[in-house]
């Protein structure tokens, strides 16, 4: 008797086991298909993620090697990428208690008179206006995430038109008290963030842009003065 409940109890525990494993594998597998699918719908860009890896018995959630693709014409592979997402989650009633973003790497580009990042944003703001139709039985859940931060960071800002290559500050992005579906919220975040970049890569625009006038007004008035006087003055040696 005793062996027959032994036996019950080790079967009871792999069936558990592969139980958790399953559910986990396949929550982590749903959740990176979610991000990479309606992250490359609402940016125009591809955005890829290494891994998802869900911890129901800890309550975490680690996002990790996520990047996201320039649109095309850039130079730069990529816009954004980022080690790891790292975030703690009471799965029971859905609601995440704190996301936070450390060190991305962010690479802002300007084409055209345009940055990569602003291109983004337009992209985004057209997506939010016609979303998607849901499919049946594809709705999402709503969710709750308390507080959200992106810490400060740093950005490398590029231009080859305006001869501009540039370290600028990204002051830290921190939302609080969100709640929506996962793509809603996704969309409220990431607007926030591209927002902020695009508006220091604006402020960095105007100031390469003012230094090119200055620089080609100091051009033009040498070359006038070239002009008036002579390269070389000959009575200058009498």
């Amino acid at each position: 008797m005793k062996k027959v409940i032994v036996t019950l109890l080790v079967l009871l525990l792999l069936a558990g086991g592969v139980t958790w494993y399953f559910v986990t594998y396949r929550m982590d597998a749903m959740i990176q298909q979610q991000i990479e699918t309606a992250g490359a719908r609402s940016l125009g860009a591809q955005v890829s993620v290494g891994a998802v890896e869900t911890n129901l018995k800890d309550g975490s959630m680690t996002i990790s090697s996520v990047t996201v693709a320039n649109p095309p014409g850039f130079k730069n592979p990529n816009a954004f990428s980022l080690n790891g997402i790292e975030a703690a989650v009471d799965y029971g009633s859905r609601e995440i208690r704190r996301v936070v973003i450390d060190n991305p790497e962010i690479i802002i580009e300007e084409l055209g008179g345009k940055t990569n990042f602003s291109m983004m944003m337009d992209q985004l703001e057209r997506t939010g206006s016609t979303p998607a139709p849901a499919e049946p039985g594809s709705e999402e859940p709503v969710i709750v995430i308390h507080h959200f931060r992106m810490n400060e960071s740093r950005a490398a800002f590029e231009s080859e038109a305006l001869d501009t290559y540039a370290n600028i500050k990204i002051d830290a992005v921190e939302l609080n008290d969100l709640r929506g579906t996962p793509t809603e919220l996704g969309k409220v975040i990431a607007n926030k963030i591209l927002k902020e970049i695009s508006q220091e890569a604006a402020t960095e625009m105007l100031k390469a842009q003012a230094r090119k006038q200055l620089g080609d007004a100091e051009k033009k008035v040498s070359e006038k003065l070239k002009d008036i006087f002579g390269k070389d003055n000959p009575d200058s040696s009498n």
